[in-house]
């Protein structure tokens, strides 16, 4: 059984991922973004809503724009636009740092159509059609090589310019 992401109105393109016991937040977060990184995992359990951006229900990029926007930094409301803003990080788990942004594309050589944050321990939240959750960066785990194979970039708001 898999979780098809709900990407637009449609959900053209959608991703399907396997589905698995989610992995437990880590340990313990440091530096500029951990106030934003718990903001977003407070949400955890929240139901998924196309168009979402409060606790009663959020989509991936709506999800995102709240976790900053309660710490007082403007992100756009789409994945696309959220794709544009802060510094470039280079798309490998190593250079991530707790607050960045992940962009996901539902095909190869695609748009951005997704969007999660990363929390560290090689983890990152986000929103899907079963709301909002944890998943996993871990070559050696399905779900993760699902969502590595569509890791297309991403993006620092707090700690390498940009934001606000």
């Amino acid at each position: 059984m898999g979780v098809s992401l709900g990407l637009g109105r449609a959900d053209r393109g959608a991703l399907i991922a396997p589905s698995r016991r989610p992995p437990e937040p880590p340990a313990e977060i440091t530096g500029g973004a951990a106030d934003v990184v718990h903001t977003a995992l407070n949400a955890i359990g929240a139901p998924y809503q196309w168009g979402g951006t409060a606790e009663n229900g959020f989509d991936c990029s709506g999800l995102i724009q709240y976790a900053y926007a309660q710490q007082g930094i403007r992100l756009p409301r789409m994945s696309r636009d959220q794709a544009m803003v802060g510094s470039a990080v280079t798309p490998v788990v190593e250079a991530l740092q707790p607050g960045d942004i992940l962009l996901f594309s539902a095909l190869p050589g695609g748009g951005v159509t997704h969007v999660g944050m990363y929390v560290g321990e090689r983890k990152f939240i986000h929103s899907s059609n079963t709301g909002v959750r944890l998943s996993q960066l871990d070559p050696h785990d399905p779900e993760a090589a699902y969502w590595m194979a569509r890791w297309v970039g991403a993006r620092r708001i707090i700690g390498g310019g940009g934001g606000q």
